[in-house]
């Protein structure tokens, strides 16, 4: 159902983004959105996209965290220790899920926060009485899924080759990635805020679509993951 969603929403950003091109076509530069990888600008009219090694990163983000997952085919949750080692905070906590829903946050990977929330997330993660957040990993003790933990360590390696996406202003855009399903929200949108909201659901599709390949091309995987699922309970993405 997710899948259906971003790809419904990310057709219709296609169509906007057609019509503030064709709209502003007389402009010299109507819009501009970038990170290290990747430029997009709007000239006569037409859009150019000039990618700085992105594809060649995006490459590696599939195959490094290919075969980590590969040496860890049997205790996924292993390569956490990858992003542990990076500096980042990773915690599996009883009734995480719960803890995070009052909060508007999912198990997985969570991005720094101030004020209340970054205190909130502190004192259910590390019990520290801070205002200010780090990047972390929270799982759910009693339902950790092997899915789960591949695909939110997929996003993070995305983010620590620093793949487009993961600003700030476009995260909390894309968790309500729902509300783009009515064309009035997107017409609110600007050109850049379209093209980043792109990016970000580019890499939400590639840690999906990592995750189901995945499972298909490792030989015997069907009963690898069906072993990892009995020991972890099971759930899906």
């Amino acid at each position: 159902m997710k899948n259906f969603i971003i790809n419904l929403i990310n057709t219709i950003f296609n169509v906007q983004e057609k019509f503030l091109s064709s709209k502003y076509k007389n402009s010299n530069i109507l819009g501009y959105s970038d990170n290290s990888m990747i430029k997009n600008h709007i000239a006569q009219g037409a859009t150019l996209t000039l990618s700085v090694n992105l594809e060649k990163n995006r490459k590696k983000v599939e195959n490094d965290v290919e075969n980590l997952a590969k040496e860890n085919i049997y205790h996924i949750e292993n390569i956490l220790n990858f992003a542990i080692e990076k500096g980042v905070e990773c915690y599996f906590i009883s009734n995480a899920e719960k803890l995070l829903k009052p909060i508007n946050e999912e198990c997985g990977l969570i991005f720094p926060e101030k004020g209340i929330k970054a205190l909130y997330l502190n004192l259910i993660s590390n019990g520290s009485f801070s205002f200010n957040s780090d990047l972390k990993f929270i799982f759910d003790k009693n339902s950790n899924s092997p899915y789960t933990i591949l695909y939110n360590f997929y996003k993070w390696y995305s983010l620590y080759l620093n793949l487009p996406g993961f600003d700030k202003e476009t995260l909390s855009k894309f968790k309500h990635i729902e509300d783009f399903e009515q064309p009035q929200n997107v017409e609110k949108l600007t050109y850049k805020e379209i093209m980043d909201l792109k990016q970000a659901i580019a890499r939400d599709r590639e840690a999906m679509e990592f995750v189901v390949n995945f499972m298909k091309k490792i030989e015997g995987s069907k009963n690898a993951f069906s072993g990892m699922i009995t020991k972890d309970n099971g759930a899906s993405l």
